[in-house]
């Protein structure tokens, strides 16, 4: 069958989910006769942390399980044939994900939806559209549903350029509604076995991740997006994002979600019918896994910079060991820069286009640049002028005495008062994070 794709729910033990995401499925539009496929975890013994918050504590979980499989079996699916997968042991979300993966060897690719999403109408036409535009460029890994709007590295907004296109490309795995081809998932798997002989746990390989960003790193065994984000910074390849998302993701506690947050929330592309899209060699609106436009994207916008061989570091977040290059772009302080841009536009790479004025971002030598610990560069987030600049709202509604002066958050470490209020803030969230409920 042409463009046999069908649709891979995943999930384990959160009833209120996985219901919400098959209602979505079933408002969807569709060209043709569809499969549905509802793989659940088995039941878990003493491994990772389940779904919590739903319909009491951990002693329910047998409970959920129970009630998540009664829905599956009650779902009626009436685009196509319907199949369940029910393991009787737990997986854990990396094997399981992987598991939905290989499915992929019976179709021309798969779409994977884990069940605390919930789909766009139009998701599945967005889908086939972007197949058949992408089908055997070598530089895509994947299709994401989920228009990426959060840098986790720098823990800031993420907007990309815009162009006459609906997409941007991003080197980042996507893990919150995912398409994966038949040939591309093959050559990730052969790829993550040579890695993973046998499967064996990720702590008793001998390999760790190359050059990714600290937070990526510091993810857990249970996180198979982390293996396939090594897999596509190592091999140089892309996932192709929506600029608006044709999924949302619900903050449910679960195994990648320990306490309730609705960063992922995001606005749903509702009645869009066509797509518009652009060879990844002729767009600028190329990132790179900090979420950094990469430089040739920047040197077609800004010919002052064709000059120079360059590391883009706008967040502020790469270590000079990142990059071979022997120059930064950066918004990190410089002491000798070659040339400076000021910050007002967004997203902030339209300010070099423009050529706004100002010292926030330095082109320079790489020995010229600061060199902070990543965490002590994190404290960004507190700051009142990049919040100011990063969501839309005034400063004013910000409290003084909660958050620092911006260029002085190393300093603030060295300030009792503040070292005491975020030591007892973290370990408040530490506690709600891993303390089991």
């Amino acid at each position: 069958m042409e463009n046999a794709i069908p649709v891979i729910v995943v999930g384990y033990n959160s009833p209120k989910a996985i219901q919400r995401l098959l209602n979505s499925l079933l408002k969807a539009a569709y060209p043709g006769s569809v499969d549905l496929i509802i793989s659940i975890d088995g039941r878990k013994g003493d491994g990772e942390t389940g779904r919590k918050g739903e319909e009491g504590r951990q002693g329910d979980k047998e409970k959920r399980g129970e009630e998540v499989r009664k829905i599956v079996k009650n779902f009626e699916w009436p685009f196509g044939e319907k199949k369940m997968i029910f393991h009787d042991a737990n997986m854990g979300l990396r094997k399981h994900v992987l598991s939905c993966g290989d499915l992929s060897r019976d179709y021309d690719g798969v779409i994977v939806l884990e069940d605390d999403l919930y789909v766009s109408p139009e998701f599945y036409h967005y889908t086939l559209e972007a197949f058949n535009y992408y089908e055997g460029d070598k530089k895509i890994a994947g299709i994401s549903l989920y228009s990426h709007a959060y840098n986790e590295t720098a823990q800031f907004p993420f907007r990309p350029l815009a162009d006459d296109s609906d997409v941007f490309f991003l080197q980042y795995a996507a893990s919150l509604g995912q398409f994966w081809s038949r040939e591309g998932w093959k050559r990730f798997r052969d790829w993550y076995d040579a890695i993973l002989p046998g499967d064996e746990s990720p702590g008793n390989s001998d390999k760790s991740p190359g050059n990714l960003p600290p937070n990526i790193k510091l993810w857990p065994e249970t996180s198979w997006k982390k293996y396939f984000i090594w897999y596509i910074v190592e091999h140089d390849l892309y996932f192709v994002y929506p600029r608006f998302s044709l999924t949302t993701h619900f903050g449910d506690e679960g195994t990648n979600m320990r306490v309730f947050e609705n960063l992922f929330q995001v606005q749903l592309w509702l009645e869009k019918k066509k797509f518009q899209f652009r060879p990844f060699d002729e767009s600028s609106a190329v990132y790179d896994v900090y979420c950094e436009i990469v430089p040739s994207g920047l040197k077609k916008l800004v010919p002052a910079l064709s000059g120079h061989d360059f590391e883009t570091d706008l967040y502020g977040m790469k270590s000079k060991g990142h990059s071979p290059e022997n120059m930064f772009l950066s918004s990190r302080h410089c002491s000798k820069p070659v040339m400076t841009f000021g910050r007002e536009m967004r997203p902030h790479e339209m300010n070099f286009p423009a050529g706004i004025e100002g010292d926030y971002f330095s082109l320079g030598n790489k020995e010229d640049f600061e060199e902070k610990n990543y965490f002590v560069r994190l404290l960004k987030c507190h700051e009142k002028k990049e919040l100011a600049y990063w969501y839309t709202i005034r400063e004013y509604h910000f409290y003084k005495s909660r958050l620092l002066n911006t260029g002085r958050s190393s300093k603030y470490w060295l300030d009792p008062r503040f070292f005491f209020r975020k030591v007892i803030i973290m370990m408040k969230y530490t506690y709600r994070y891993f303390v089991k409920k």
